[in-house]
């Protein structure tokens, strides 16, 4: 027994003596392998540096020139690239930096210290609850409705002729209108004039809506429930988002086949089981990109909110029906609120990847190209 147990010790410093031996023989090798490339480079820049002094001025600019035109490629994009780092890149990386600065004061750029003390601002705040319960269902109900009805309308659009560059046209034109004034337009149409009292003797106004539809409810006024000012917003949201998602799937229904519908209506398929069954399935791949930039565009709403509430994202409470996105825009008022807002923008982010990779998950098995 004493002889195996002394086997096993040697077999067990064998191997590791086998593994510290053929370590040592690696970073030598690299290390005489990097040493050969210092070598190597620093003769090469010696022998680029005599020719450049060797040169007249002339010659160094022609041989400027066919190092620009073997990579022009990469001069054609620089421009777009040093926007995209100054600002795409950097305001990221500063945000994730930022989060983590604890009391940052933005005007003298002092901090307390380094620690999740901004996440949890952010976390325990008494508007964030209520502003993820509103981002959420903002882009739950919105996106799927306005998904559905960019569909339906787009099919619709392609089969007729007469007048359809014009229909076009018409639909695209909401896309092109500044949100905020779409807003106001939205506050008036639904907004209530008057006191109850006022109203009660009819010198008040019900507004627009109510009066169309003969109903009497407070939509965006100081009496207005949560649950209607959800509506106006949500309403507001699946038409402002129309247009461009009408655009993408009317531009891939021209793209289908049309064999396959011959084939559809000489099985006798109805006009359903057509659009279920062959139209669904072609253009997918759009369907699934409009979900999926909707709801990332759906978790970043506030403009909607601000044209309609104002400021205040509310008619009576502060941020009543405010988003995320608002309450980011509430700390940056803030002197020591960028580090919140930041780690704000980051619980945002969270979100906005977790459910972007569920949708792609999704969509891989739904998806037929």
């Amino acid at each position: 027994m004493a002889n195996q147990e002394e086997k096993k010790d040697n077999a067990f410093v064998g191997f590791f003596k086998k593994i510290g031996t053929s370590t040592k023989s690696w970073f030598k090798d690299k290390g005489l392998a990097m040493k050969e490339w210092g070598q190597n480079s620093k003769e090469a820049t010696k022998a680029w540096w005599g020719r450049l002094r060797g040169r007249t001025f002339k010659e160094n600019m022609k041989a400027f020139g066919r190092v620009c035109y073997n990579n022009k490629g990469w001069l054609w994009i620089l421009p777009a690239f040093i926007l995209l780092c100054i600002f795409t890149f950097y305001p990221i990386v500063n945000t994730f930096i930022t989060a983590f600065k604890e009391n940052y004061n933005r005007l003298n750029g002092s901090f307390a210290g380094i620690g999740f003390g901004n996440f949890k601002t952010a976390v325990t705040d008494n508007f964030f609850l209520v502003c993820l319960r509103n981002t959420v269902l903002f882009a739950f109900i919105s996106v799927p409705l306005s998904t559905i009805l960019a569909l339906l309308i787009s099919v619709a659009l392609a089969s007729i002729k007469p007048l359809q560059k014009a229909y076009q046209s018409i639909l695209f034109l909401p896309y092109l209108t500044n949100a905020l004034s779409i807003g106001a337009v939205f506050a008036a149409m639904f907004n209530v004039v008057g006191t109850k009292a006022q109203l009660a003797n009819g010198k008040g106004t019900w507004g627009l809506i109510n009066n169309m539809f003969g109903s009497h409810i407070h939509w965006v006024d100081g009496d207005a429930s949560t649950i209607a000012m959800m509506i106006v917003v949500i309403v507001y949201e699946v038409w402002s988002g129309l247009p461009f998602k009408i655009l993408i799937l009317f531009g891939a229904l021209q793209n289908v086949n049309k064999q396959y519908y011959d084939a559809a209506k000489v099985d006798g398929a109805n006009k359903f089981t057509t659009l279920w069954r062959i139209t669904v399935p072609l253009i997918s791949p759009m369907i699934s990109y409009l979900v999926i930039t909707g709801f990332i565009g759906g978790f970043k709403s506030y403009t909607a909110i601000v044209g309609i509430f104002g400021n205040k994202m509310g008619p009576s409470n502060q941020y009543e029906m405010g988003t995320i996105v608002g309450l980011i825009y509430k700390y940056l008022g803030e002197p020591t609120g960028v580090g919140t807002a930041s780690a704000a923008a980051l619980i945002l982010f969270g979100l906005i990847m977790i459910f972007t990779f569920i949708n792609m998950q999704v969509s891989k098995k739904r998806v037929h190209y």
